[in-house]
């Protein structure tokens, strides 16, 4: 099955939010540098399970070789305590950091991309409830059959909240909860 054969199995808006999804997906690999690549495919290859038994058999067959030479009464070329080896490492280690924290970086971008879209869909969704429990209150009002009492509940609930507002409060929250720490 393929993916366009599983989305002709979803309902419709939930195609489209799949599609989005996806967009979001696509652009972010599109905006993607030929370096940001490379440095992808680095991450990814430091980051599989092959990689350290791997690392582990050069550095062993590195101090093996310059033991074995000087066993044999050859001039290692990195004899104990391995300053070569001790040099590569760090250097190595630094690459590494650098290539993980450039990768980690592009992927924050799309991260915050994600959340952005999760914050605007909840804000619509929270307007959309907003609007059908004001619409469900005036039927309960307007319709002859039902007893029409106040439900003060329903009363907030059917107006949106201001997006400013619930960030202020959040804020308020935040920084009173740090002064009591």
């Amino acid at each position: 099955m393929t993916p366009t054969d599983a989305a002709d199995d979803l309902p419709a808006h939930i195609a489209d939010t799949v599609s989005a999804m996806a967009r979001v997906q696509s652009e972010h690999a599109q905006e993607a540098s030929g370096l940001d690549r490379v440095l992808s495919r680095l991450t990814s290859g430091l980051g599989h399970p092959n990689f350290t038994p791997v690392l582990t058999a050069l550095i062993l067959a590195w101090v093996a070789l310059n033991l074995s030479l000087r066993a044999v009464g050859v001039g290692p070329p990195d004899p104990p305590p391995f300053a070569w080896l001790t040099g590569l490492v760090a250097v190595a280690a630094l690459y590494m950091t650098g290539i993980i924290l450039s990768t980690q970086r592009r992927e924050d971008r799309l991260t915050t991309r994600r959340e952005q879209l999760t914050l605007e869909l909840a804000i619509v969704i929270e307007q959309k409830t907003s609007k059908l429990i004001e619409l469900v209150e005036k039927l309960r009002r307007d319709h002859p059959d039902v007893v029409n009492h106040i439900d003060m509940e329903a009363k907030a609930m059917s107006s949106s909240a201001d997006p400013q507002v619930v960030l202020d409060a959040i804020k308020k929250t935040h920084e009173s909860s740090l002064s009591t720490s």
